[in-house]
Order: C-alpha cells, then structure tokens, then sequence
C-alpha cells in the first residue's frame, strides 16, 4: 500500500493494438500490480501482460500517458550513478568498434549518467548521450549530454544510434524506432539490447518493461523499419538481456515500415505457446520468492519476537523488495544496505530509508541479516562474521533458510 503521507500517482491506462502486427487480439497471460515508491510519492503500476493471438508479441496491454512515465521516471526509477560500470563494457565497446568507423559519430539514446558515453570519447569516438531523465540535469551536460536533447541531433548525421535496455519501456515501439532511425545515416548501424523474454520472463516483467521480446519478435521488429540483421551473434553485456546489430538498409521502410511478415505470422502459434509457458515460469519463479521472503520473515521474527531489533537487507534487489514490506510490518528499523556506489542514497520501494552502505549495521546494538544475493550470500555471511557484528540472526532470503 501507499504511505498514508505520500500521494499516490495514477495513470490513466489505455489500451493499444499490437506494436508488432496492429491486431487488436490480445491473450491474456496475468495481470500484475504494483506499488513503487518514488523520492515524493508512490506510484500505482497497473499491467495486463497479453500475448497477440495473431503473432504472439508479448506486451502490456494498456499503456499510460507519456507524462505518467516521465513523472516516474524522474521520481522513482533507480538508475546507475557514480560512473560504475554495471555491464560488460570491454563486450560493449567491442561491439561499437566493430561496426562504426574510428572517429565515427555516434548517439546513445537512453545513456543514463554517461557511463558508457564517456567509454566511447576515451575510444576516439564523436559520442553523445540522451536521457529523458537526465536532460534538465547540468551534470548531465557536463558529462557530454545533449543540452537541447535528442531534438538537437542532425538528421541523418550519425554513424551509429546505440540503446541499451530502453526500447522495453517505451509506449510505442514503432514510434521510438522511427525517431532513432531519423538521426541515422543510410548505412548506419542501430545497436540495441533489450531483456530477453524466451530466457529471462521474470527479469523482462518488471515493473517499469511495457514490451518483452524475444530474439524472434525483436529481429521481425527491426526489419519491419528497413533494417538488415547482422550476421554473427553479439554477446549481451548483462545477464538477462540479449544484443542485436543491424544496418538502415531502406529508408522508405524506416519512415513508412511494412506490414507483418507471413513468415513470422506462420509462426504464432508456436510463439504462442511458448509465450504461455515462458509467463508460467515467471509466475512460478514469483511465487518461490515471496515464499522464501515469507519464510526468511518468520524466522527473523522467532530470533527477535519484540520486533525491536535493527533488520539490515543486504543487497538492493527484487528479493529485497518482497521481503521489506513484511520485515517493516514486524520491526521498527529495517534498512536495505548495498555496496554498489550507484544505489546508496537512492530510494527503495516501501521504505523510508534510502539505500544504505553495510558499513551502517555498526551502529546497532541488536542486528538480524537478511541477505539477498542468489550468488554472494555465502560470501557476505563471511563478511559479516569476520567484521565482529554480533547477529541475532543471518538468513538467506533466497531460500529462506537461516545461516
């Protein structure tokens, strides 16, 4: 729920025909809603996850307005910030390199703090970065971001248009690929990654993604607009996501693209299917983990039956977020903590609190640990021991067992 003290955004949701084919056929696969806390309110996410009946895309199906998503953004997104690198960036220069010539133009759309554009002017590269989020921010133009935004870009001026992780949130897929495909020089290269729904249905459907693609659905959109795939796979620099390259190959097709293939028509049933099973998994995936959170809770609550002790989250992450509003119902201080530079300070969802550094679990006189990190637990229970924090408890809130 909403803190009683904060307003509550709503957006006035509505419902679109499909990005991929126009059919206004939907299949409904689930509905999620959720309740994100901003930096001054909290904002109601409303999605009915549908796959096309026709082609199988798989999608929300009603749509907020764009100021609903720009308010939200700026409120309540948790980007990355402080220059860490969250991705692959030697994978991700050498992607770049590979396809834009050394001095070439290139825009990022969607660049966040810079990060990557400031990889890209140590290259030799003519770089620019936008971010809708970022844009009124004089940092952001310090960094090397456009002041007058994308708007500023001559057409057809650049080498390459690049955007990692940004066409999944966008309310129209068609529109946002025109717009990038505007700044692109017949020839260009487009660089995109995006979630990759077929392996990773629960990390697509998150409560910002709008659009979950598969390899399948991302290619037949690309091409639609006059795009010609790359031959040759390009890794993904974040686990979840996969990459694609292509070349602006017709620009009649870029401004005006064709209809939906048969080919890729032909093969909705199956998409189908596949879409059913990849949202089963995800649902299924949900389910053992707020289980596991419900799990870690009670047995925080059997270690400290007042509720009075200090309850440190480590690790600022979708297990976090399950667990938090059930630890905050039980104890009277609960605080997410994290190492990475780009999230302390920031807000977490449900909590007062911003995200915190470990380092402030020194202060409390009685501390439980819930540790959050499918990969790391076991190292941060070391940690935790070496650095002579006693703990009334240590619990993995990924399997819900305590430590």
């Amino acid at each position: 729920m909403a803190a009683p003290d904060r307003p509550l955004r709503r957006a006035d949701w509505q419902a679109v025909a499909c990005d991929l084919c126009g059919a206004n056929a939907p299949e409904e696969l689930g509905q999620r809603e959720v309740i994100v806390r901003g930096r001054t309110s909290d904002f109601d996410m409303r999605f009915e996850d549908v796959a096309c009946s026709r082609c199988g895309f798989v999608q929300a199906l009603k749509r907020p307005e764009n100021a609903f998503l720009m308010d939200y953004y700026r409120d309540a997104h948790i980007g990355h910030r402080g220059g860490e690198l969250h991705f692959d960036g030697k994978a991700r220069l050498a992607a770049v390199a590979a396809r834009v010539p050394e001095g070439g133009r290139i825009i990022e759309i969607g660049a966040n703090d810079g990060a990557f554009c400031a990889e890209l002017a140590k290259a030799g590269y003519d770089a620019f970065g936008f971010d809708p989020v970022e844009a009124d921010e004089a940092a952001g133009v310090e960094k090397g971001f456009l002041e007058a935004g994308v708007a500023s870009v001559a057409p057809r001026s650049a080498d390459a248009v690049i955007a990692y992780y940004v066409l999944e949130h966008v309310i129209d897929a068609g529109a946002w690929l025109r717009s990038a495909l505007a700044l692109l020089k017949d020839g260009g290269a487009l660089i995109l990654e995006v979630p990759n729904y077929a392996t990773h249905p629960q990390d697509s459907l998150n409560p910002e993604h709008l659009l979950h693609f598969t390899p399948e659905t991302l290619r037949e959109l690309l091409e639609q607009h006059g795009l010609t795939i790359e031959t040759g796979e390009i890794s993904p620099t974040v686990a979840y996501g996969q990459a694609i390259a292509a070349r602006l190959t017709d620009r009649t097709l870029a401004e005006h693209p064709r209809p939906a293939s048969a080919a890729f028509l032909a093969e909705a049933p199956s998409r189908l299917a596949e879409a059913r099973t990849a949202y089963a998994a995800a649902k299924a995936d949900r389910d053992q983990r707020q289980a596991a959170a419900q799990s870690a809770c009670r047995l925080a609550q059997e270690a400290d039956p007042s509720g009075t002790a200090s309850v440190f989250i480590w690790g600022a992450n979708e297990y976090a977020e399950r667990a938090a509003p059930l630890l905050s119902q039980a104890f009277s201080s609960v605080q997410v903590v994290d190492k990475s530079a780009s999230k302390i300070g920031t807000p977490f969802p449900g909590l007062a609190a911003p995200i915190a550094h470990p380092d402030v679990a020194a202060d409390a006189t009685a501390r439980i640990f819930l540790l959050c990190s499918p990969n790391w637990n076991a190292q941060i229970a070391a940690e935790i021991a070496a650095s002579g924090w006693g703990a009334l408890a240590v619990i993995d809130a990924v399997t819900g067992e305590r430590l």
